[in-house]
C-alpha cells in the first residue's frame, strides 16, 4: 500500500510541475516536470508497485531499468540547476553533462554485461541521483524559492530525498533500509506540499498601469529623472527595479531585484538580493512580472556589473533584459555613469538605447 500511495504522490508533484511550467513557460521547469515524469517511471518500475497491479516481470531486468533512469533523471536535474543559475552555456557544465551521461550509462551497460547483482548495477546510479537531488534542492532554496514560503518545503524535501539515495550502497540489505523508504515516503509528501505552494505561487502585481512611457529601450545620465521613475514606480506601485544600493530602508511597493555580494535570496516582501554575477537568472524573473502587468523595468549599477563579470557579460545580459522587455510590451530605462565607461562601451550602448525624456 505504501508503494502505490508512493506513486501517487509522486503523479501529483509531476502534475504540479507540469502546471507550473505550462503557466510560466520556465526553461528549467520543462525539465524539473521531465525529470519527476521519469521519476515516476521508476516507482512504475519498481516490484512491488508492479505486483500490486498484476505484473509479474523478470527480476533481472528490473535492476538495469531503474538504473538508467536514475542516470536519465539525475542529468535531467543537473541540467535544470545549472539552467537557474544560467551556467548552461559554460564550457565545464556541458563537459560535466556529458560526462555524467557517458560514465552513468556505460557503468550500468557493463554491469549488466558482466550479469553483476540488482546491488552492483545500482550501486553508482542511486548515489548519483542523490547527489542530483540535493544539488537541485539546494540551488532552487538558493536562487529562486524562498525560504520562509511554504513552497521551500519542495526543494528542502528534494534535498532530504537526496540523502537518502546517496546512502543506498551501504544501507539496502540492513534493517535500516525500510525505515529509510518509509522516511523518503514523507520527504516526498513534503515536496507534495511544497510544490502545490510553489506551482501556484503569486507575483506581484502592479497596483496601477504607467500609460506615459513609451514601449522601448532607453538610458540616461540624469539623476533626477531616476528619481522621478523612482517615485513613479512607487506611487503606482508598477515597475521592476534592479540595483546595487540597498533599498529595505526604502519599502518599496515594487519587485527590486538587489545586486550584492553580502546576502542571498530574499530580503524582504519586495527585495531579492542577487549576487552580479548571477544576473542571468533575472531574465525569467523580470519575465513573469511582465507578463502579470508590469511595464517600467529600471537598471541602475550598469558599471557595477561590467566590473563582476566584464563589458561583454554585462552587455549580452543588458541585450537580453531589453529583448525580453521589448516582447513583453514594457519600457526599460537604464541610469548610466558615463565616467565609469569608455568613449567605444558608452557608444555601443548608445547604439541599442536611445536618450530617455522625461
Amino acid at each position: 500500500m505504501l508503494e502505490i500511495l508512493n506513486l501517487i504522490v509522486r503523479l501529483l508533484v509531476w502534475g504540479l510541475a507540469t502546471y507550473r511550467w505550462w503557466k510560466r513557460r520556465e526553461d528549467f521547469m520543462f525539465l524539473l516536470s521531465l525529470a519527476i515524469w521519469v521519476d515516476v517511471l521508476a516507482a512504475l518500475s519498481k516490484r512491488a508497485v508492479l505486483a500490486d497491479i498484476g505484473l509479474k516481470p523478470k527480476t533481472t531486468a528490473l535492476a538495469p531499468l531503474m538504473s538508467i533512469l536514475a542516470i536519465i533523471e539525475g542529468v535531467l536535474l543537473i541540467t535544470a540547476s545549472l539552467l537557474v543559475l544560467d551556467r548552461i552555456k559554460e564550457l565545464w557544465s556541458q563537459f560535466a553533462l556529458l560526462t555524467s551521461t557517458t560514465l552513468g550509462s556505460l557503468y550500468v551497460l557493463m554491469a549488466t554485461l558482466l550479469s553483476e547483482s540488482s546491488k552492483v548495477i545500482s550501486a553508482v546510479p542511486v548515489p548519483f541521483l542523490g547527489i542530483s537531488l540535493m544539488f537541485t534542492g539546494y540551488i532552487l532554496l538558493r536562487k529562486d524559492i524562498d525560504s520562509k514560503k511554504v513552497a521551500a518545503l519542495f526543494p528542502i524535501g528534494i534535498f532530504l530525498l537526496g540523502g537518502i539515495n546517496i546512502t543506498y550502497p551501504l544501507t539496502v540489505d540492513t534493517p535500516l533500509a525500510r525505515c529509510l523508504y518509509g522516511m523518503g515516503a514523507l520527504f516526498r509528501g513534503m515536496m507534495l506540499i511544497g510544490m502545490l505552494n510553489y506551482a501556484f505561487m503569486r507575483v506581484t502585481l502592479p497596483e496601477m498601469p504607467i500609460m506615459e512611457f513609451p514601449t522601448g529601450a532607453f538610458y540616461t545620465t540624469n539623476g533626477k529623472i531616476f528619481e522621478r521613475l523612482l517615485w513613479k514606480m512607487q506611487s503606482s506601485g508598477n515597475g521592476v527595479f534592479i540595483t546595487r544600493k540597498s533599498v529595505q530602508e526604502f519599502k518599496p511597493k515594487f519587485p527590486v531585484f538587489w545586486s550584492t555580494m553580502v546576502a542571498s535570496g530574499m530580503l524582504d516582501e519586495n527585495v531579492v538580493a542577487v549576487s552580479p554575477t548571477d544576473i542571468g537568472i533575472l531574465i525569467d524573473r523580470i519575465r513573469r512580472y511582465l507578463e502579470k502587468g508590469h511595464s517600467l523595468v529600471v537598471l541602475d549599477g550598469f558599471e557595477y556589473l561590467v566590473l563582476e563579470n566584464g563589458f561583454e557579460s554585462a552587455l549580452k545580459f543588458l541585450l537580453s533584459l531589453k529583448d525580453s522587455v521589448i516582447s513583453g510590451g514594457g519600457t526599460l530605462v537604464v541610469l548610466l555613469e558615463p565616467r565609469a565607461l569608455s568613449k567605444k562601451q558608452l557608444r555601443i550602448i548608445q547604439r541599442e538605447f536611445e536618450e530617455f525624456k522625461f
